[in-house]
Order: structure tokens, then sequence, then C-alpha cells
């Protein structure tokens, strides 16, 4: 018995020390080892690693002469701020990171676990792709279709996120993405799905900052793997451990009847000036903290996690600075991806409208506005989560659909005193209904003015607190305690949903 513990323990101390070399060259690119990931990410000393003496199968061919215990993937459990999480790494060092049949075993083996226990999985990815060597002359499902079809179960059920600290490529790049939060490393990571042509490098094909500007692939963008592991840390304080958890509230010092009146000052009365929406978020959120989500794409549209008194609530905010606050193709669907993972895990949501409606384009119908705007607006309706709608100051024609009211499923309207909810601004509106009376003036721009005037002295533009859409009138000042007391009343929420398989939304 001591002769066999002292053998496991010895080689248990090898694996645990590596290969001196082949960590020197990982520092020296200015990157962290595999162990040296989990290690960061986790508590310290909560680290439980699984299977850290498995060995890649034999194939016969000459690569496994370099066979080493492991097969190049970490994975165990652990804590995050005194909360369990799963995690796996793929060790760079180990075959390139290369997914062989033992190291995709391992990976849906802790996945399974994961999803039995109702805790988050995290996944950090650094391979240069399929070890073929493997795949070619053992018949086996454990490669990335056993992982996709894991993912898929846990979806909806408990956080998964990605960490994307080196090559992703193929079948990977996809894992990834099916993940509910993709993390992309700026200098060293890169995701693609198909190989470079001739002449075209990896960086090119699947630059990192190219997905979290252009793509939308890439949720959250760091500067390093310290940076990575330390932005998802702090998202996971925001997530649930599964759909069922009900989070308990962070007692971080911020008091609920905190008046905000800088409000005042960061949103122009004039709605057709912009402001960054980002602003007033640090304002009204706990200690300023925003998390954003998908911050370096469709930034016409802000998504992200703040608390409220404490509690954990999704944010989504029409952000006037970038083309005026317009909903499009890349908006719709940012905006309901988002709400559908904070539905699933029952996170309320809380939407500041501030928009002129979708984008009219001909560019955005071809790229089939209808549909995206169709995906957006019953992601919306079909939440069960707390919606509550604050209006900052326009919400006009389509803005009523994709920021949603009172019948599409919202809980409960908030209104700033500049809140038009209308079918579109009052100037457009006076422009066609008054188009003849204008024409026919002797000074159009005199009568013009004059319509928009008594338009707005008419109509709901200045008796929106009157509306059905909106609950309560506020002073912006007090957006934040009405935000929490309202965030409370619906804390109980329950809905009954109709005996549908699964909705059909338009993707």
């Amino acid at each position: 018995m001591h002769d066999k513990i002292a053998i496991i323990e010895s080689m248990k101390a090898g694996l645990l020390s590596g290969d001196a070399e082949a960590i020197k060259a990982t520092h020296e690119a200015g990157r962290l080892t595999a162990r040296e990931r989990v290690e960061k990410l986790l508590d310290p000393g909560t680290f439980y690693e699984i299977e850290l003496l498995a060995k890649p199968i034999e194939t016969g061919l000459s690569r496994d002469g370099s066979s080493v215990r492991g097969d190049g993937l970490i994975s165990g459990y652990g804590e995050v701020n005194g909360r369990p999480v799963c995690v796996w790494a793929q060790d760079a060092a180990v075959f390139g990171g290369r997914l062989g049949i033992v190291h995709a075993g391992k990976i849906v083996t802790l996945m399974e676990r994961a999803l039995k226990a109702r805790i988050p999985c995290v996944g950090m990815i650094d391979s240069e792709g399929i070890r073929w060597e493997e795949m070619i002359t053992t018949p086996t499902n454990y490669a990335y279709d056993r992982i996709i079809n894991e993912q898929v179960k846990a979806s909806g059920v408990i956080p998964q996120i990605s960490l994307i600290m080196g090559p992703c490529k193929g079948a990977a790049a996809i894992s990834a993405q099916i993940s509910d939060f993709v993390f992309m490393v700026r200098s060293g990571s890169c995701m693609c799905v198909s190989p470079p042509a001739e002449g075209v490098s990896l960086d090119a094909m699947g630059d990192p900052v190219m997905h979290f500007k252009k793509t939308g692939c890439c949720d959250v963008l760091a500067d390093s793997d310290d940076a990575c592991i330390e932005k998802a840390r702090e998202l996971l304080g925001f997530l649930p451990l599964n759909n069922k958890d009900r989070m308990i509230p962070v007692d971080n010092g911020d008091d609920v009847n905190r008046e905000a009146p800088e409000l005042l000052d960061i949103v122009p009365g004039d709605s057709k000036k912009p402001y960054r929406v980002q602003e007033v978020i640090s304002v009204i959120a706990d200690n300023g903290r925003f998390f954003e989500i998908k911050a370096g794409w469709a930034a016409n549209l802000v998504v992200g996690f703040a608390r409220f008194g404490g509690k954990s609530a999704g944010i989504i905010a029409n952000n006037p600075r970038v083309m005026g606050g317009c909903l499009d193709v890349d908006s719709a669907d940012k905006l309901a991806r988002f709400v559908r993972f904070c539905d699933a895990f029952n996170v309320p949501l809380v939407y500041l409208a501030d928009t002129p409606a979708f984008l009219p384009a001909i560019e955005q119908e071809r790229k089939g506005i209808i549909r995206h705007g169709a995906k957006a607006i019953f992601s919306n309706s079909v939440a069960t989560t707390p919606q509550i709608q604050v209006y900052l100051r326009k919400c006009y024609g389509g803005g009523n659909l994709a920021m949603p009211g009172n019948n599409l499923g919202g809980d409960f309207g908030l209104a700033w005193p500049t809140t038009e909810l209308m079918l579109m601004h009052p100037e457009g509106a006076v422009s066609i209904i008054y188009a003849k009376e204008i024409a026919g003036a002797d000074n159009p721009k005199a009568e013009f003015q004059k319509r928009v005037a008594e338009f707005k002295q008419a109509g709901a533009v200045e008796n929106v607190w009157e509306a059905m859409t909106v609950q309560d009138f506020i002073h912006p000042k007090d957006t934040r305690s009405r935000i929490i007391k309202t965030l409370g009343l619906l804390e109980g929420k329950t809905l009954e949903t109709p005996g549908q398989r699964h909705d059909n939304m338009p993707l």
C-alpha cells in the first residue's frame, strides 16, 4: 500500500510541477500556463483536480512516444468568491493543446458533473485543433460532437463561459459560441471556423478585435490573460449558479434610497442631443458598477449586468451617442440574445428606453430587419422574468415593441418628464398631418413650429403619464430608488406558460 501511494504521489508531483522549459517559454510569450490560469480563476486553495493521471490512448503512431498523463487538459472544480464552479483548461504545451479522445472525454465528464451539481462551467480554450492521429485510428464520439451535445443539455440550466486564450479553430469555435459568454485576449487568441487560405494569417482570419467589433462573436475583450480571468471572476459574481438558484443579495453599502440628481446634467432635455447611456447606468447602479456585454459590437444598444439594492439585474439601454439610439439588425440580435439568457436564469431586466425606433434604410431592409426585429420583440414577449421599462426621453414606433411596454410582457413602466411615447417624432408627425397647411402658409417655417407646439400640447407628448404603458411618473433623481422598489415588488413574479414543447422564435 505505502509503495503504491508513494508511486502515485510522485507521479502527481511531477505533473503538478510541469515542464520547466515549457513554463519558461510560455511566460516569455507574456502568457500564463494552463494550470496558472485555473488557479488564478479559483479562490486560493479550492481547486480539486480530477483525472490528473489519465493517459492518451495508444494509436501505434509515432506520436505515442511523447504521450503524457493528463492528456493536455486540466479539469476539476473549485470556488469563485466562495461559490462552486467547474473549470477546464487546455494545455498548449502538450500536443499544442489539440483535442484527443481522452482529452475530450475529460471535458465531457466535467460538464456532466457540472450539470448534475447545477453549477457554472468555465472552459479555457488554447488549442491548435483536433489530434488527427487518434480521430483517424479510433472510431469514437468523444470529440466536439459529444462536447457540444453536453453544452446544449446544459444550456439555460447552468451558466457556461468560454475563455479563448489561444487558438480556437474549427469545431472548437462553434463549441465556444454555444456557451453563454465568450471572452478573448487581445494578443494571443484567435477564433475561426475555416483554416486561413494561402497567404492569409490565422490572426487576420480570427482576430479578437474583429470579433469584438464586427461579428459580435466576442462578448468581452481583455488585454491579457490576467485581465481575462479577472473579468470572468467578476461576471460570475453577477450570475446565479443555475436556473433555479436565488442569488443572495450582496451587501455593498450603497443606499437604496440614494438620489441621483446628476442625471439631470447627463441627459439633455432636447431629445435630439446625444449622450452616453453608460453614464446613466453608472449613476443608478450600486456603487457605479456595470459589467457591459458586447461593448464593441452594435454600440447603439448597451446590455450588461448591474446590481440594484445588492441584487443582480440585466440592463438593456438605447445609446443615443451611436446612431441616435436607433435599432438595427445587429442591435436586435444583441437584445434578443441577452434577453434569452436573463430569462433562462430568471435575472430581472431593466430597460432604459430612448430610441427613435428601427433605422429606416434600404440596406437594413435587405439585411432582414423584419426578421431580426421580430426576433428581438419575440424574445421580450416570451420572457417570464420581471421586466421594468424606464422611459428616459423618446420611444417612437417600433421602439415601443423592442423596449417593451405592458402589452408585450413588460411589468412596470416608469417615465421621466422628458418622455415622448408616440408613433413618430412630433416634427415628423406634424410634417405629414399638416403638410397642406404648412405648404400654403405665408411663412411655412413659422407655421410648422406653431403646429409642432400645438401638437405637443394636445397629444400624449405632454401627458405621457396618462398612458397605460406608464405606471409612475418619476423625477429623474428618484430613478434608482424606484427601480429598486419595483424590482422588490416583482421578486415573486410567476407566469404560467402554454404547454408547447418550445416556442418557435424567428431566428
